[in-house]
């Protein structure tokens, strides 16, 4: 086993989402094409035996630490979790406590479907610059990145099914962040087909301050759907290739009239921009364009900045949740 592994968490992007009628679980059926994205979290994570004297370090300097780092014992014996995590100064601190934090679900989850029984501790350091209630994927990349890492620590083979197990009861985007890249996904969003040659390019990435409840989003889509045709979903099969996937979000209508903020800045986007090149991230709020350049990107992200925006220029990335380190 190893007591040390630091990883990324990439956001995402859905060239595709195709949210459909309601089914017997009282999910909704999604047929969605995912993309990775360059922009990502990090999470450095500590395996302690029982007797060691531990302590976890301090956030970061320049950067916002939240309040809920506390230690909890979880409900796996044997297993206690520690949860730090820390914000960068543009977005918001999560004002979530540690054993709610979907990072510390899925270690814990993760334990209980191995059946450990060993004394030990986890300290685990999450390190967030991709702003929540952004439909970027932030917090199920991190949960992938978690269960890897737990896996990497625990000797356990990351293409273990248990960990996709795990990874599907804990939200539907969750498994995706464990191939990472460009994927065709059905059943809830879950169910993976199979992946596409991945694109590549620069993106930038607009928020408003405002972000988008998936819930409320969802529940404005039910009050007015726009369903999928049958053809419609069937193609999407067929696509191989991420660069010939033609861009559609049947949630936009609803994250707009959720959150009005979303429409000015797609409207500002499209004003800018080819209107084909402009997309909604997930049920949203932030906004993807897909730029010629690096120099487009960042030109865009100037107005972006002027107008109060949350912004980053990225990339489109053929990884999903990776190790970078393990000893």
């Amino acid at each position: 086993m190893k007591n040390y592994v630091r990883l990324i968490a990439p956001a995402k992007v859905n060239l595709v989402l195709a949210v459909g009628r309601t089914r017997d679980d009282g999910f909704h059926s999604v047929n969605t094409i995912m993309h990775s994205l360059a922009l990502h979290d990090s999470l450095t994570m500590r395996r302690f035996e029982e007797d060691d004297d531990v302590l976890l370090g301090s956030g970061a300097a320049g950067s916002s630490v939240s309040d809920d780092a506390d230690s909890a014992e979880n409900d796996a014996k044997h297993l206690s979790i520690v949860l730090k995590c820390e914000t960068s100064g543009d977005i918001d601190t999560l004002n979530v406590a540690p054993e709610e934090n979907i990072v510390y679900r899925a270690v814990e989850e993760l334990a209980k479907e191995l059946g450990r029984t060993e004394n030990e501790t986890i300290h685990i350091l999450l390190s967030k610059v991709i702003p929540a209630e952004a439909g970027l994927g932030g917090g199920s990349s991190n949960a992938a990145a978690a269960l890897l890492g737990a896996a990497t620590l625990w000797g356990i083979d990351p293409q273990d099914e248990r960990l996709y197990a795990v990874a599907s009861r804990l939200g539907a985007d969750v498994a995706f962040f464990l191939k990472g890249g460009c994927a065709y996904l059905s059943g809830k969003g879950e169910v993976f087909e199979h992946s596409l040659n991945p694109r590549k390019g620069f993106v930038l990435l607009v928020r408003s301050s405002a972000g988008v409840s998936t819930a409320k989003a969802y529940a404005a889509f039910d009050a007015n759907p726009l369903y999928p045709d049958d053809s419609y979903v069937n193609s999407l099969a067929n696509h191989g290739d991420a660069n010939k996937v033609e861009f559609w979000n049947n949630l936009t209508d609803a994250a707009r009239q959720v959150t009005p903020e979303v429409a000015e800045v797609l409207d500002w986007a499209k004003s800018l921009s080819d209107e084909q090149d402009v997309l909604l991230c997930g049920s949203g709020s932030a906004v993807c364009i897909v730029c010629d350049s690096y120099d487009e990107a960042y030109r865009l992200s100037l107005d972006a900045f002027k107008r109060g925006w949350w912004n980053r220029v990225t990339s489109f990335a053929p990884v999903g949740a990776s190790v970078l380190e393990v000893y």
